[in-house]
């Protein structure tokens, strides 16, 4: 398996490092990082370099499977896949950054235009040619997704959610398994921890409705919008602090808004959270809002555990969010203007706590039922026995989601 492992600051390699001991009590598994790894996972895992691994030709023979996301830490691996193609887990839908940081930021112009040649044809060459002139936008990223160079040569994928599934091309649905993302194991470790005692070690009032934001702090997380509505409600007089647990954008000014929304006494902002201050502010929240646009179809590691804790989670009623169960998530719709509806849902959590503690209780019942890291292993190693029986040569392994969890089902 090719991925990241901590210390990178990546929810993939935070994915990858829970999934092992699990997977790995099923079936031994060798881990290839670009650089050691802090710490090896547990289990029947044995981690390697980049560099110990080219200089072993014998394990070309054994399956490979690549973690692959939108960014810079997965170019090896994604480099690696192009080499010797194997199961691909796709974690984001676009791949537009990490091909241009495969390309690009290596000074690799003819790579990049290469890419978009195999994707778009004579076009795709035409718009790498005009990038390299300075004709480009930033929103081409996103409506050019360049993945397809990817998932015809794979042998098997692995996405997170049916809305991913549905915008593959479907010759490989036959070969693609939708393995919903696991919450973080050491997240029940936390479960005798009360919402006073996470109060007091972080120093937030016991008597004040908090708002949490969680992650490296993004214009997608859409916080912007949070902090509109949460404007709104403090001019109806509600009392409340949002937390912002992440670390500051250097592209995105996030105390200008702030400042913009008069809400400075009202915020704060904590910087890079280490694991255990992580789950400490989700036991200590009152609700998490968890919203995307635009979304590149990631699904969100940070959700699972929170919602895994019994946290209350606001989100967007579209992308892969939206399949989550109604009685699991609150969903609102995406608003470009003022945000009334997040208010209003905000303002409906802050009024009734019996409604909040029935959404905690039926999303911490549904991660734990459905959504365990024993569960994700399991239909790893169920997509790999599979595609060494063949599936992998026109009878694929699809995937859905029943009414016990995730199955693996005949396509």
């Amino acid at each position: 398996m090719f991925s990241p492992l901590p210390p990178a600051k990546s929810g993939i390699a935070d994915y990858a490092c829970e999934l092992l001991p699990a997977l790995s009590a099923i079936r031994p598994v060798l881990v290839v990082c670009e650089r050691a790894p802090q710490a090896p996972p547990g289990g029947n895992c044995q981690v390697i370099t980049l560099e110990d691994y080219e200089r072993d030709s014998s394990l070309a023979a054994l399956p490979h499977v690549y973690q692959i996301g939108n960014n810079a830490d997965h170019v090896f691996a994604y480099r690696a896949f192009k080499r010797r193609p194997g199961v691909l887990v796709q974690h984001d839908f676009n791949l537009h950054y990490l091909v241009e940081d495969a390309t690009l930021a290596a000074g690799d112009a003819e790579g990049y235009r290469d890419v978009l040649c195999e994707e778009y044809g004579d076009a795709g060459g035409t718009l790498a040619d005009m990038r390299q002139i300075g004709l480009f936008s930033e929103s081409q990223k996103l409506a050019l997704p360049l993945n397809t160079h990817l998932l015809h040569r794979a042998s098997g994928l692995i996405v997170h959610s049916q809305w991913v599934h549905d915008r593959l091309p479907a010759e490989v649905h036959g070969r693609t398994l939708v393995v919903p993302h696991h919450f973080a194991p050491q997240a029940t470790e936390f479960d005798a921890l009360t919402p006073a005692q996470a109060r007091e070690s972080l120093g937030l009032r016991q008597d004040t409705f908090v708002v949490l934001s969680l992650g490296y702090i993004t214009p997608p997380k859409q916080i912007q919008a949070t902090l509109a509505a949460l404007a709104m409600l403090r001019r109806r007089g509600a009392r409340f602090v949002f937390v912002i647990g992440g670390q500051r954008n250097p592209g995105f000014d996030i105390d200008a808004h702030i400042r913009r929304h008069g809400l400075e006494e009202c915020v704060r902002v904590t910087g890079y959270l280490d694991e255990t201050a992580f789950f400490h502010h989700i036991v200590a929240a009152d609700v998490l809002v968890n919203l995307r646009y635009p979304t590149v179809g990631e699904s969100s590691g940070t959700l699972a555990r929170a919602l895994a804790l019994g946290l209350p989670a606001i989100v967007h009623n579209f992308g892969p969010l939206a399949e989550l169960p109604d009685d699991v998530v609150l969903k609102v719709p995406l608003e470009l203007g003022e945000p009334t509806a997040l208010a209003a849902a905000l303002e409906g959590l802050m009024l009734y706590p019996d409604w909040r503690a029935r959404l905690g209780q039926a999303a911490r019942r549904h991660m734990r039922v459905h959504c365990s890291v024993e569960q994700s292993a399991a239909m790893y190693s169920q997509l790999l026995d599979g595609l060494g029986k063949g599936l992998s040569s026109g009878h694929g392994a699809g995937g859905r989601i029943g009414p016990h969890g995730p199955q693996l089902v005949a396509a």
